[in-house]
């Protein structure tokens, strides 16, 4: 049984909800175990995820977290992240104990093949197995961290989890006593302090397990070693997961992210596909948003889509084509 973490609260319900649809119709024969963990989550809400599971396969489960564990754990004024995403760090703790390893998802995913492999990826002695960041190689995240300029940066929005050595090892809290004593430093949250305590102790997986959005734009302004580029090239096309990690979400309308439709194709086979899409800004921000793109049109200002100009075409026929070839 493939057994899955999934972190929420009430406001991140349908995304998630449209995540494990995917993941059940994409892996239809595969036996899955969802482990729901929030801080809090009312029956309504809980119910809406349990009627998404994508396949008969599937059952889950549902944990809470109480709320003053966070206390330490700072939110900036208009990060778009919400305290959900130190819950992982808890992991440990809250899951049962006999749980020896889990498939950590973030919310702003979609499954569009296997995870088969990707679950029987051997951990030995690793913390966890994790794809690079669309940034790893970026020498200003290494040098704000502390971290060797060799190193790769993992993004921690997808996670093979090897919970038995974090329990060994307590990384639950070396990493909030970390935060809690580098808050200056923690910009990118729980994902940089689990860079710092964890480093060199993570199995790389393939890029098509965390295709995130920056790896979409040209590779002269990647911030990844030449080395990835031919893996990165082959997982545009052929991706398993895909992380929508820029600002505008697929869920808002404001989004350009290229899979963008391949996101509202698993929208559309859950309870909110007659639900109309908002927008990400809101009052005086979306209508500076609105007119600025009116004005982009018309080559008088540059354009917040920076995919306006990029022909993905290829791309996006090639993902499709494979996610309607595995749900029927």
């Amino acid at each position: 049984m493939v057994e899955i973490v999934l972190c929420t609260d009430e406001n991140y319900v349908m995304p998630t909800s449209v995540l494990t649809t995917s993941i059940g119709l994409t892996n239809p024969n595969l036996e899955i175990h969802y482990n729901i963990v929030s801080t809090k989550l009312d029956q309504k809400f809980k119910d809406q995820l349990s009627r998404h599971l994508g396949n008969a396969n599937s059952s889950i489960s549902f944990y809470s977290l109480d709320e003053s564990c966070l206390k330490d754990c700072p939110i900036r004024p208009g990060e778009h992240v919400s305290l959900a995403t130190y819950i992982r760090l808890f992991l440990p703790s809250i899951l049962p104990q006999d749980l020896d390893k889990v498939l950590y998802i973030d919310g702003d995913v979609i499954c569009t093949g296997s995870i088969q492999e990707l679950w029987e990826t051997p951990l030995a002695s690793h913390a966890a197995a994790a794809v690079p960041d669309m940034r790893c190689n970026d020498i200003r995240i290494l040098n704000r961290l502390s971290l060797p300029k060799d190193s790769d940066y993992f993004n921690a929005g997808i996670m093979l989890i090897n919970l038995k050595w974090w329990r060994d090892n307590d990384i639950q809290n070396k990493a909030l006593h970390y935060i809690a004593n580098n808050q200056d430093i923690c910009q990118y949250h729980d994902q940089d302090a689990l860079n710092v305590i964890l480093h060199g102790l993570i199995a790389e997986l393939p890029i098509c397990y965390n295709l995130q959005e920056h790896f979409f734009e040209p590779l002269k302004d990647q911030f990844i070693s030449r080395s990835h580029f031919e893996e990165l090239q082959t997982a545009l096309s052929n991706p398993s997961l895909i992380h929508y990690t820029g600002f505008r979400k697929p869920w808002h309308r404001e989004c350009v992210n290229p899979l963008k439709s391949v996101w509202l194709f698993f929208y559309d086979k859950t309870e909110w596909r007659n639900t109309k899409l908002g927008f990400r800004h809101k009052g005086f921000r979306l209508f500076k948003y609105r007119l600025r793109e009116k004005i982009a049109n018309y080559g008088l200002m540059t354009s917040k889509n920076i995919y306006k100009d990029m022909d993905f075409s290829d791309i996006q026929q090639a993902v499709m084509n494979k996610v309607k070839s595995k749900v029927k």
